[in-house]
């Protein structure tokens, strides 16, 4: 299935409740289980939150990883760096297995990850390893630097948020944070090629589960399990 484009530029509003909805079913019907869609929503809505751009990433994403299997995307996981199977890791995959190990992250262990797509879809998982634990928690690549807590996010360095790739990603706990910045808005903008994109992989959803739409990629792909 192809994916309609939209007026560029011209920007439509959206609540985040909207934004995270859009997200979950977006990410299902690219392929991923509930369970991990339900992520993808909660993490665009979560960068929206925060004045990124949560649904323009999580678009970018679907995108970069449709019709890709998910074991080329899932870190394999190790004393090591975090590796891919044969694909650029995928952040809400890699980011669900970081919350899996929080306690271990606030215990001091580092976690180095190899290349990223998207990174800073990574963002909200740290945010919810700080949370969990109490522990700031800091994201580093190349020139950038994020440091997560509870209340919010700090971005230092050059790299832009819709930064594409980034190599040898790293996330472990630190001592103290600096001021973040806190979530404060309730709704944000979205470019309406961003939103015709995401409501195409949305639709997926409503296509009848036939053999042919499972191959297609409709409800089938990325997910590992059900």
């Amino acid at each position: 299935m192809g994916i309609p484009t939209a007026t560029e530029g011209r920007l439509m509003s959206f609540s985040l409740n909207e934004i995270a909805s859009m997200g979950k079913r977006a990410a299902r019907g690219a392929g991923y289980s509930w369970g991990l869609a339900e992520e993808a929503g909660k993490a665009a809505r979560w960068l929206a939150a925060h004045d990124l751009p949560g649904p323009e990433l999580l678009a970018e994403l679907l995108i970069r990883n449709d019709g890709r299997e998910y074991e080329t995307l899932a870190p394999v996981i190790g004393d090591g760096k975090w590796k891919a199977g044969s694909d650029l890791l995928c952040p809400l995959i890699t980011g669900s297995a970081l919350c899996d190990r929080a306690s271990e992250i606030s215990s001091g262990r580092k976690v180095e990850l190899s290349a990223v797509a998207m990174p800073m879809l990574l963002a909200p998982f740290a945010a919810g390893v700080a949370e969990l634990t109490g522990t700031p928690v800091r994201l580093s690549w190349a020139d950038a630097e994020l440091t997560l807590t509870a209340e919010g996010i700090a971005i230092d360095g050059s790299t832009t948020a819709l930064t594409r790739r980034a190599e040898n990603v790293r996330c472990e706990a630190v001592d103290q944070a600096c001021p973040v910045k806190a979530a404060k808005i309730a709704g944000r903008t979205v470019d309406a090629e961003t939103w015709t994109r995401l409501a195409a992989f949305a639709h997926r959803t409503y296509a009848p589960a036939t053999e042919a739409s499972r191959l297609a990629g409709a409800g089938a792909g990325l997910s590992d399990s059900d």
